[in-house]
């Protein structure tokens, strides 16, 4: 075995490297060595063969998955990570590659979405980029170019027309669909100008007829102005006369009925003179009488003011006297709770003196004596102040006894004065007499003030007449003048709504002219030189 030059051991763990070798030639790139089949350091070898195999396959297989995915249309995350040598600059590219795929992506992104929201100058930003990548943007940029120039074109086109400028046209040069584009603007731009030419004509000649209509409606308008003023002060005349007539008129009648009145007032003060005559010897006698009653009675109420002054002295001192009587009672019942108590006192003195055996002592009989002396002296001041009150209830009761005389002289002085007033009758029936012939006196003025009346209600009676035809009169000269005053105003009513129906005709006229003005201005805001295709 020896001489054969190998060990069975080599020889096996050749054919397993040769086997793994073959494998990973033929792309089987899981096949691994099994470490469990050898000892030592072959099976030491074979980990080492593994482990190379892993270290090569797992960068390839991520690579391999990330071309897959974006071939399927989708980035992968960066790879993050870490690998050594020839791997490092395989992870550095394909991270490299991400990156630019992220920004092509994050390019045309933005290129859709302002390109969507109009904003048809944005450009990609081919700088960023290298070689097949960077004219991939400028091909996206050419291809926006030539999509959206005669867009921009026919945009400033558009742009002048509303600016009234109708000489703008498209003059690039386009091809295909471009140039129906530019072929339809120029059209629309051209039938826009011949329109406009021709309402510009039309404008023209409407506006000369209707400075016409406006410069005759002006003429008849002033004339018709000027009729009506001449009829509107021709009425205001008119108008004067008969408010003159008619207040004329009114003060007429308004004179008419005062002197009316002025007779019936006369008659009725004539009736109430014959009233008065009846009743002025009954109000003179009233009003004599009254006079003296009046003086009379000042006279009584002197003296009764004098009268009520005394009894209101004699009450005063009743009053007191009330007083002095109220404090001899307080005081008379102090002496009787003072009698109370010295016979309370009495009581208990005997029934102590009748259970003292007589063969006490001394001390206790002289304490007897002298409480016995002390209720004696209680006894004595009471009597006294018993005598005291006596003398001052005799003493109020003279001074009652005093007012009461004195009442009864003030009932004789009222007496008295019953007497007076029997004088002041008598005296009031010599008055009275005197009173009825003053009346009588009276009463033959009041006959001759009639007399004047009477005379009076005959003028009064005479201008009442008097007044009434010179009422009638006034009316009628006031109703012929308020006929003509009618068909004054019904003329002026006529010329007014003629000079209305001239101004509105006027007015239309005018608003018309402002209209053309107006259609003018606009139409002449459009300029139609240079309108060449």
């Amino acid at each position: 075995m020896k001489k054969s030059g190998a060990k069975p051991a080599e020889v096996t763990l050749h054919r397993e490297i040769q086997r793994l070798a073959e494998a990973m030639m033929h792309g089987r790139l899981d096949e691994r060595g099994d470490p469990a089949q050898f000892t030592g350091d072959d099976a030491a070898l074979v980990l080492m063969v593994n482990r190379m195999l892993d270290t090569l396959v797992t960068p390839l297989r991520l690579a391999a998955g990330a071309i897959d995915e974006i071939a399927h249309g989708r980035i992968p995350p960066f790879v993050i990570d870490d690998y050594a040598g020839e791997y490092n600059n395989l992870k550095r590219n394909l991270n490299t590659l991400l990156a630019t795929l992220y920004g092509l992506h994050s390019e045309t992104q933005h290129l859709i979405g302002n390109i969507g929201e109009g904003r048809l100058q944005t450009r990609g930003n081919d700088w960023d980029f290298e070689g097949i990548w960077r004219d991939l943007i400028k091909g996206v940029n050419g291809t926006l170019d030539a999509v959206i120039d005669p867009v921009n074109e026919a945009g400033t086109v558009l742009r002048h027309l509303a600016e009234y400028d109708l000489s703008a046209r498209m003059r690039g040069k386009y091809h295909g669909e471009h140039a129906a584009i530019k072929k339809a603007m120029n059209s629309t731009a051209e039938s826009l100008h011949s329109a406009v030419t021709q309402m510009t004509e039309t404008v023209e000649l409407v506006s000369a007829v209707s400075g016409q209509i406006a410069d005759s409606s002006q003429l008849v308008t002033q004339g018709a102005r000027e009729q009506e003023t001449q009829l509107t002060e021709t009425s205001n005349v008119l108008d004067h006369i008969a408010a003159t007539s008619q207040k004329s008129a009114r003060s007429t009648i308004d004179a008419r009925q005062a002197a009316g009145g002025s007779a019936e007032s006369i008659k009725t003060a004539k009736s109430v003179m014959d009233q008065m005559l009846q009743a002025m010897g009954q109000i003179r006698s009233a009003a004599d009488n009254t006079v003296g009653i009046v003086q009379q009675i000042d006279s009584i109420a002197k003296e009764t003011d004098q009268l009520s002054s005394n009894a209101t002295s004699k009450a005063t001192l009743i009053r007191s006297s009330a007083n002095g009587f109220s404090v001899v009672a307080s005081e008379i019942r102090n002496l009787s709770k003072r009698c109370e108590d010295a016979v309370t006192r009495l009581h208990d003195f005997r029934r102590r003196a009748t259970l003292t055996p007589n063969g006490e002592s001394g001390d206790t009989g002289d304490a007897l004596e002298s409480e016995y002396l002390e209720l004696i002296r209680e006894l004595k001041s009471v009597a006294s102040s018993s005598g005291l009150l006596g003398v001052n209830a005799a003493i109020s009761a003279a001074h009652v006894e005093g007012a009461g005389n004195d009442f009864q002289a003030l009932t004789e002085e009222i007496r008295q004065l019953a007497r007076r007033s029997t004088d002041a009758a008598r005296q009031t029936d010599t008055l009275i007499r005197t009173s009825v012939e003053q009346a009588r006196r009276g009463e033959d003025l009041s006959r001759k003030i009639d007399v004047h009346l009477t005379e009076a209600v005959t003028g009064a009676t005479t201008i009442c007449a008097l007044t009434e035809d010179i009422s009638q009169s006034s009316q009628e000269q006031a109703s012929a003048i308020e006929q003509i005053s009618r068909s004054v105003n019904h003329i002026t009513t006529i010329t007014r709504q003629n000079a209305d129906s001239a101004l509105k005709s006027s007015e239309v006229s005018h608003k018309l002219g402002q209209q053309m003005t107006k259609l003018t201005s606009m139409v002449s805001k459009f300029r139609l030189d240079n309108a060449a295709c």
